[in-house]
């Protein structure tokens, strides 16, 4: 038995799951390797668990079939079980999420295509069609009072043999001390785009939501718009709107 474990930073959320049923079927996407030659297909193969494949020689049926180029053996992978949900703990632990019944064959490098599922731990709000492939996911929980939720499972380190989890990068300058609910200013890595406006929400990864948010292009003042979420990878600074201390960069270390 191979299984297939994911590690998730949730915040607001809870009961991550792929969105696997008769009616809309989640596609485990992988990379196959054959047990006897060690060959690894090139390609990114997708499993399901709905889906039912023919063995040669009358051996019966699998989810996945697939014969190797190299070595010419066939071999074939089956999921016993419905996908188990992830639950929120701080700190994230790694848990398991499906386990494959792989006979010649082993899946390695996991991609998070297809729907997801979570559920509000607060307001048992359902959120559906998440999409994981860039490793990241927010939304709004309208039944919470629209209250930051992110879910950033990065790195989605979803792994066949308990590998460990890699931390997710840190931006590069940040000025320390910005408080919820303070009038803050963000400089964008991008340009001399800065936004100013009233920081509602703030995670550790420094994904940052704004109300009241204004948009300021070489200090002249371009739009208003409302609230804004700003991903972290955009960041280069943010200070408080009443401090001033020069050009607002402070290094982070670590």
């Amino acid at each position: 038995m191979l299984t297939l474990t994911l590690t998730a930073d949730l915040t607001g959320v809870t009961e991550l799951r792929p969105d696997d049923t008769p009616e809309s079927p989640f596609w485990y996407t992988f990379k196959v390797q054959c047990t006897s030659c060690r060959e690894v297909h090139p390609n990114f193969v997708s499993v399901s668990r709905f889906e039912a494949n023919e063995m040669s020689g009358s051996r019966g049926e699998a989810n996945f079939v697939w014969k190797c180029k190299s070595c010419k053996r066939e071999s074939s992978a089956t999921i016993k079980a419905p996908p188990i949900s992830y639950e929120q703990k701080s700190p994230p632990t790694r848990q398991k999420i499906i386990e494959f019944d792989c006979r010649g064959l082993e899946f390695t490098d996991f991609k998070p295509e297809g729907d997801w599922l979570a559920t509000g731990i607060d307001s048992g709000s359902k959120f559906t069609a998440i999409d994981l492939t860039e490793g990241e996911w927010f939304d709004y929980d309208e039944k919470a009072g629209e209250e930051f939720v992110p879910i950033n499972p990065r790195p989605m380190l979803q792994n066949l043999y308990d590998l460990l989890s890699i931390p997710p990068p840190l931006p590069q300058t940040v000025a320390a001390r910005s408080e919820v609910n303070e009038e803050v200013v963000i400089r964008l890595k991008w340009g001399q785009t800065e936004y100013k406006g009233t920081l509602v929400s703030i995670d550790s990864y420094m994904n940052i939501q704004l109300s009241n948010a204004e948009e300021w292009i070489d200090q002249e003042k371009t739009s208003s718009l409302g609230q804004v979420l700003i991903r972290c990878n955009n960041v280069l600074w943010i200070q408080g709107a009443n401090q001033n201390n020069g050009n607002g960069d402070t290094k982070m270390d670590g």
